[in-house]
């Protein structure tokens, strides 16, 4: 049998193995960490860089430029911008008056169908006006000589409609 000494030395040996594992584990993504930290350095230190130019190139054009400002010319700007906003208004509720009168030419059509539908089966008026008289609570009686229909037909659709 082993001993326990050789034992402990052996537990304390891979103890050791598994503790250097972890540490170069950690290492390893410190310096993963690091190296992405770098790389954003890099990017903001370019940035910082084009800002600082283009503010210095900022600087040289405002010491070139006449200290005036051409009103004229910035009042002509903004009557362009005027003018191009109310045509596209103007452009816009056009078509909205073509797309108004569309559906209002449609709304006639399906009118006159609905017209048309109601006009051609007299004989569904006579169903409909029956099963209004059945919901107010007529009589068989009352069915047969208000629609003109067959004593029959009368107890069939108060029997249907109740």
């Amino acid at each position: 049998m082993l001993s326990t000494p050789l034992i402990i030395a052996v537990i304390a040996l891979v103890l050791a193995l598994l503790a250097l594992t972890a540490v170069i584990v950690t290492s390893r993504k410190q310096a993963e960490l690091i190296e992405r930290q770098q790389q954003r350095l890099m990017m903001l230190t370019e940035t910082a860089a084009d800002v600082l130019a283009l503010k210095q190139q900022l600087e040289q054009q405002l010491e070139q430029q006449p200290s005036h400002v051409d009103y004229a010319q910035t009042e002509q700007l903004q009557q362009s911008l005027e003018l191009s906003l109310k045509q596209q208004l103007d452009a816009q509720s056009e078509q909205l008056q073509q797309t108004v009168a569309q559906l209002q030419q449609e709304q006639q059509l399906l009118e006159q169908k609905l017209q048309q539908l109601a006009e051609q089966d007299p004989g569904a008026k006579l169903y409909q006006r029956a099963a209004k008289l059945i919901a107010d609570g007529a009589t068989v009686e009352d069915i047969m000589q208000e629609c003109d229909l067959p004593r029959a037909e009368a107890e069939l659709l108060v029997a249907m409609r109740k």
